[in-house]
């Protein structure tokens, strides 16, 4: 039955009181309940779900900021009355308070809800089912939750509420439900039990607790069907007591063109949100699950303790390169010295592209100096890129090995040749072999043993992509340039690694046959997913040599942020579109990381289907109205 035509709909009451500060510095000029996720306030979204399940009268209890609610809303809501009840002592108090001051209306039936929880109208509709039972909206509990929580019996009843004091270290929470601070409680329970122990903790000076004391004192499960948990886990909904709830919140409620526009404008994370990325690097093989239960044991220690400094991290690290640890500096992930080398090391900078992006941004622009591979191998020419060398005059020269974004990886003669001309130039040369591991015969492509024999050359590698640790941020720079190596010294901190990095160093070399077999995977996995993309009509795709694909595919008028778009939006999947990174009007290249072999599967099956469709629209639509449907 809908509810709207429900006549013992409650009337609502809304705590809306607090101070929000987990949300400064946005509560230091609006109230909380005021935040927009997606434009749209989380008061207005609670207000509109209640009119819409046929509330027609809402007491909201303000306090901060209270003028900017009363402006923002005012006496009714889409013909919905709004009364408000204004605390003083908001600051001081907990929510138990404002629902006292709220106490005249505790004689009839009510929907009691807090004033920072987004959530859909099917909550209301599933709590206002209960019929003649008080009724709490609760969540199958996960790790990232906090608050209250209940234990229930197979058919909802309530057995035990534990407030978040109670959940001390080992609580259960295998039949644990979250509360979601929106209830349905009806008349007789209001009046015989929680407005006497209300107006006792008052009178007792108990202001600072949640109302949920309340329920817990009285322990209303004891009587058989008289306060029930309703799961609402297939219901979206979302606590936001701080920018990263709202964040989450805001991708939850958002359409999924809305969550591609979210996802563009970030850089990492994404393992929050419930999409396949195909777009960042990954080795889903390594490390092992030892490694991490390793850090959970040690979770104290390396969470308290200072980590150690770089003479510690380069003797493990070259313990386990088997090189000299003068010849190393322990970095935070390789954009820590990429930024150094670009912006105090060199004059000028000469990089290939497309390229690694971070190469090209770290410097100033007028720093860089960009060499541009030429389709459809995208090779690097060695010898056209020592003749730009000299003439541009570049006293520092990257080269990632294999490259990112082609996948494609330069022989050793030619860096060899290449390292035998720079000997009469100023300039250094940097190979960032930070995917040399996927190569199908690193050590006769890896310039590692070369150092000694070159000073001005050196090693970059970052040992997120190959080794699965990119939330770890661990890399390493090599040379046998002493000075060099002593400038780079003086720009890192003291503690410039931090204790789970060294930590995951330290038992590293336990780990190196479960390494190599799970680079062993991973080309697997990659060359199958090389063959299965090459037979997609239309599609170009280079032989790789690391953990992803570069490709592109002959449809005409199609943008490659176009099919990024469409095989999110339609399939959750996000794939990487290289506009950016190229510098010709071919914008339909993509760099796709590979995965585990059903995802991959997926992916093929998904960019075949956004192909065809594209190929259907291109023939009824044309490319202006396209790009604007897309």
């Amino acid at each position: 039955m809908n509810p709207a035509l429900n006549s013992d709909i409650p009337k609502a009451i809304i705590l809306a009181a607090g101070t929000g500060s987990r949300l400064k510095p946005f509560t230091e000029h609006l109230p909380k309940c005021l935040t927009p996720l997606n434009g749209v306030p989380i008061l207005v979204n609670a207000l509109t779900q209640l009119f819409t399940a046929g509330v027609r009268e809402t007491i909201i209890v303000v306090g901060h900021l209270k003028e900017k609610i009363i402006d923002a809303i005012g006496p009714d809501f889409q013909g919905m009355t709004i009364t408000y009840i204004e605390s003083d002592a908001y600051a001081r108090t907990n929510n138990i308070y404002s629902l006292w001051l709220a106490r005249e209306y505790l004689h009839d039936d009510i929907l009691l809800l807090e004033a920072d929880v987004f959530f859909e109208g099917g909550l209301l509709e599933s709590l206002l089912a209960c019929s003649g039972k008080n009724a709490l909206a609760v969540d199958r509990y996960q790790p990232h939750m906090s608050g209250t929580v209940v234990k229930t019996k197979a058919d909802g009843t309530i057995t035990g509420l534990f407030t978040k004091k109670q959940q001390v270290s080992g609580f259960d929470y295998g039949n644990a439900w979250k509360t979601i601070n929106i209830s349905l409680l009806r008349k007789n329970f209001l009046e015989a039990m929680l407005l006497p122990d209300l107006e006792d903790h008052i009178q007792q000076g108990i202001h600072g607790v949640y109302y949920e004391v309340l329920l817990q004192k009285e322990q209303p499960w004891k009587i058989p069907g008289s306060l029930v948990a309703v799961p609402c886990e297939q219901l979206r909904w979302y606590e936001i007591d701080d920018e990263h709830d709202r964040a989450m919140a805001e991708y939850l409620f958002a359409s999924q063109e809305q969550r591609y526009e979210l996802i563009q404008q970030q850089h990492g994370g994404f393992f929050r949100y419930p999409f396949v990325d195909h777009a960042y690097l990954y080795n889903l093989y390594f490390p092992p699950d030892d490694v991490i239960r390793h850090f959970e044991s040690q979770m104290r220690e390396l969470v308290l303790h200072y980590p150690s400094g770089q003479q510690v991290l380069t003797e493990l690290m070259g313990g386990y390169l088997d090189t000299s640890p003068e010849h190393l500096l322990v970095c935070n992930g390789t954009s820590e010295i990429i930024r150094v080398l670009g912006r105090k090391l060199c004059r000028k900078m000469i990089v290939p592209v497309p390229s690694f992006n971070e190469y090209l941004n770290a410097p100033q622009p007028e720093k860089v100096i960009p060499f541009k591979l030429r389709a459809p191998d995208f090779q690097l020419n060695v010898q056209e890129f020592f003749q730009a060398i000299e003439a541009s005059e570049a006293d520092l020269a990257i080269l990632v090995n294999p490259n990112n974004p082609t996948s494609q990886s330069i022989p050793k003669e030619s860096l060899v040749w290449l390292l035998d001309q720079l000997q009469t130039t100023n300039c250094q040369l940097v190979v960032d072999e930070s995917f040399m591991d996927f190569v199908d015969d690193p050590p006769h492509v890896s310039v590692a043993d070369l150092l000694e024999k070159y000073p001005w050359l050196s090693i970059l590698k970052s040992l997120s992509k190959s080794y699965g640790i990119c939330g770890l941020r661990l890399g390493y720079f090599m040379t046998a340039n002493p000075l060099l190596m002593q400038e780079l010294h003086k720009e890192v901190s003291i503690w410039n690694i931090n204790g789970f990095a060294e930590a995951f160093l330290r038992i590293l070399p336990r780990y190196r046959e479960d390494f190599e077999e799970s680079v062993r995977k991973v080309r697997a996995d990659r060359d199958d997913l090389y063959e299965a993309l090459g037979k997609i009509p239309g599609a170009s795709v280079l032989r790789p040599q690391a953990n992803y694909i570069f490709c592109h595919f002959s449809q005409e008028n199609m943008m490659a942020k176009d099919l990024a778009r469409m095989m999110f939006v339609q399939h959750n999947i996000l794939i990487k579109s290289c506009a950016e990174k190229m510098s010709d009007p071919a914008h339909e290249y993509y760099r796709i990381a590979c995965r585990t072999h059903q995802e991959n599967q997926r992916l093929v099956e998904a960019l075949t289907q956004c192909l065809q469709l594209k190929n259907s629209m291109l023939q009824t639509t044309s490319p202006k109205d396209l790009h604007a449907s897309l």
